[in-house]
């Protein structure tokens, strides 16, 4: 009986031997580098997404993630969303910039014409411009027509605002009727049409800098001026050299008789006043959007229905013309 009980003890034992396992063990996870990305916009808050995810941070940003690859994107309102593969080291900081560019904004060029009504060459270079203006449309290119007191010191125009042409005139130092000066820096014969146009076509590829959009109303006795700008691109900018240039113009003077000896009798985009000064305003950095105001008195000898405003960002040491805008 005995021996029958210590034969079962020892079968039941190795019966639990047989049947015992061993439990499994937590699999070890290898511990994760992390490295940086410094982000940095042209334009400030646009929104950062890293690999489709955004965790609501805005640019200039330094964000820690992974190490590896990854796709960072910036999106911002009016703005084309901007996209670039990154490689993110241990340990270290890697810096990404990017220029963001505004939805449907171009480059506008200006010219800023110099002419006299008893200019005969004027004429050619008038109806020069009047072409342009008409192929190119005014999303390409703005005019402003500014009078000379030569060859006569009788032009109305001149007369009608002696100040500000003769400010303009010493700006550029025009000695010559016509003149011709596109976005400030570039002088084309102004009766070769060719000429004129291999200039425009010149400023076009440039890349925006701005975006100015104006607006304007007429009211009792005054005309207003309602100028937006935003800031598309800093890189290159010195701010303190920039002035902001307000020029009301009227788009067509007609007259019965010539008021000057090359037989001209319509005048086109003739400068009437430059706002509050022909000094300009110093444009000052802002990553938002900045809003200008700006009125004048209606002078009896305007034609209100025929008022228009040129806007521009001028460089008033390298007189290049960054950006214009206009009523057109």
């Amino acid at each position: 009986m005995y021996k029958s009980l210590v034969i079962l003890f020892a079968t039941l034992l190795l019966l639990l031997a047989g049947c015992k396992t061993n439990p499994p063990t937590t699999p070890q996870v290898p511990a994760q580098d992390y490295g940086k990305i410094s982000i940095t916009s042209n334009t400030d808050s646009a929104l950062i997404f890293i690999d489709n995810v955004s965790n609501g941070e805005i640019t200039p940003a330094l964000i820690t993630t992974t190490v590896g690859n990854h796709l960072v994107r910036l999106e911002k309102d009016n703005y084309i969303p901007e996209s670039k593969n990154v490689v993110v080291e241990k340990d270290s900081t890697l810096s990404v910039s990017f220029t963001l560019k505004l939805a449907l904004s171009n480059k506008i060029v200006l010219i800023e014409d110099f002419a006299n009504v008893s200019c005969n060459p004027c004429v050619i270079s008038n109806k020069i411009l009047e072409s342009i203006k008409s192929s190119y449309g005014t999303n390409k290119v703005v005019m402003i027509k500014y009078p000379t007191n030569f060859p006569s010191p009788n032009d109305p125009f001149y007369l009608a605002n002696q100040a500000d042409c003769n400010v303009r005139m010493s700006f550029y130092n025009i000695l010559i009727a016509p003149t011709t000066k596109v976005d400030g820096i570039l002088t084309p014969t102004s009766t070769d049409s060719l000429s004129v146009k291999s200039k425009i076509d010149e400023r076009l590829v440039q890349n925006p800098k701005f975006k100015i959009t104006v607006k304007d109303s007429l009211g009792i006795g005054n005309y207003n001026i309602l100028i937006k700008l935003e800031t598309i691109d800093t890189t290159g900018i010195n701010f303190s050299n920039l002035v902001l240039q307000t020029v009301v113009t009227e788009s067509l003077i007609e007259y019965a008789s010539p008021p000057g000896s090359n037989g001209e009798t319509k005048f086109h985009d003739v400068m009437r006043k430059m706002l509050p000064s022909n000094a300009g305003v110093p444009l000052a950095y802002s990553s938002g959007t900045q809003s200008f105001s700006r009125q004048v008195s209606l002078s009896s000898n305007w034609n209100a229905n025929n008022l228009e405003t040129v806007v521009f960002i001028q460089n008033k040491i390298t007189k290049e013309v960054l950006q214009a805008g206009s009523t057109y």
